[in-house]
């Protein structure tokens, strides 16, 4: 395990994280300055251990929300209020230039956004008050609450997307994967929560609609040519499906690998299952059986790995069921299990109250169980692989 502590250069500083890599860690910082939102861009060298300025912001609207994404050579920059208008900014990372902005206005409201790459972002609008009778009738034809748009930062031009499953899936349900050179997009498309599906489960005979979970998979090029194409049908894999009978949802990636629980409802047994993406492969990792009320998975999904995590009184046991070959247990005084790295370390997390301040603090642990020892920190902390970041 690698630990990277840069508390020092964030005391007092209200930072977000938004990429970890092996030499470089990139964050934001949102500061008042002289009665101005002033937004800032920063770079951490992990070989020099120096800050360093990447490009800074006067944010005009004290209520803009920024999205971040940082690529081999750019970073891109969102800014939206919720509104039907937001900028769209790439930099380049090393000069910190502006290469390219663009004012954006669709239709509707702001929902969810997601960078698929360099150039091309996906935006999500809801309906608003302007155009509530067109949103009502869009959705009584396709069956989406949003439009969704792809945005070419190469181009930029905006292209409307006619596929009625990516307007309905909206940013949170892309997954992004790399296999063997060829980036790919894992599409997920759950028909309700799980507890709504059982429910339905439980009252199939009345039911004649076809109530499925799917997970979707496509080459990441081919479903940008075909959406600016304007294309209603894209190029897709289904590679797990369950009807009203059972559960299909994503866990997380490692590798070649998506992860996905499976569960009956008749039986209620649940499994853990992978499909390999370059051979085309459905294996069963491991079958869930929690045997009482005191245990509980915890799943990482990036690197993916499985833990079960029981407590009693004075201590917490873990065992590593996934990408984990763990069976370490510690003290329930350091907090709540986050995850175990290297078969050895376990990292925790917990919450404390100032009493000068009357503020709540983080604190992160880290545990050895080869030398049952551990430390603890007041601090936010960010896991990446194998790297853990305290700050």
């Amino acid at each position: 395990m690698t630990v990277v502590d840069i508390r020092g250069i964030f005391s007092q500083r209200n930072i977000e994280l938004f990429e970890v890599n092996s030499s470089y860690i990139y964050y934001a910082e949102e500061k008042n300055e002289d009665g101005h939102n002033n937004l800032f861009i920063l770079e951490y060298n992990r070989s020099t251990r120096k800050e360093r300025l990447v490009t800074n912001y006067t944010l005009e609207d004290p209520t803009f929300v920024e999205h971040l994404y940082a690529f081999d050579d750019t970073l891109v920059l969102i800014l939206e209020n919720g509104s039907n208008s937001m900028w769209l900014i790439e930099i380049d990372k090393n000069s910190g230039m502006e290469l390219n902005r663009r004012k954006v206005v669709c239709t509707g409201t702001f929902r969810s956004c997601i960078a698929l790459d360099s150039s091309h972002i996906l935006i999500y609008m809801g309906p608003d008050d302007a155009n509530a009778e067109m949103f009502k009738r869009y959705s009584e034809v396709t069956g989406c609450e949003c439009l969704c748009y792809m945005y070419d930062l190469e181009t930029n031009i905006k292209h409307f997307i006619k596929n009625p499953l990516i307007a309905k899936l909206g940013a949170d349900n892309i997954k992004q994967m790399d296999v063997h050179d060829e980036k790919y997009l894992i599409l997920l498309d759950p028909f309700a929560d799980e507890d709504i599906k059982r429910g339905y489960y439980e009252e199939q005979r009345w039911i004649n609609a076809d109530i499925r979970d799917n997970i979707w998979l496509c080459k990441l090029d081919e479903f940008e040519k075909q959406l600016e194409a304007g294309a209603e049908n894209i190029t897709k894999k289904c590679i797990a499906s369950a009807d009203i009978k059972a559960l299909a949802r994503y866990m997380g990636i490692d590798g070649d690998k998506m992860f996905f629980r499976a569960k009956e409802f008749r039986t209620g047994i649940e499994k853990i299952c992978s499909y390999d993406v370059y051979t085309n492969s459905i294996t069963v990792e491991a079958e869930l059986n929690v045997p009482d009320s005191n245990t509980m998975y915890i799943i990482e999904e990036k690197p993916f790995s499985v833990f079960s995590v029981r407590t009693d009184d004075r201590r917490t046991f873990v065992n590593g069921i996934i990408n984990s070959s763990a069976e370490l247990s510690y003290s329930n005084e350091l907090g709540s299990f986050m995850t175990c790295i290297e078969n050895r370390y376990i990292v925790t997390g917990s919450r404390t109250v100032d009493n000068n301040s009357n503020t709540e603090k983080q604190i992160c642990s880290i545990y050895d169980s080869t030398l049952d020892k551990s430390e603890s920190y007041e601090c936010n902390c960010y896991l990446k692989g194998n790297t853990l970041v305290l700050y």
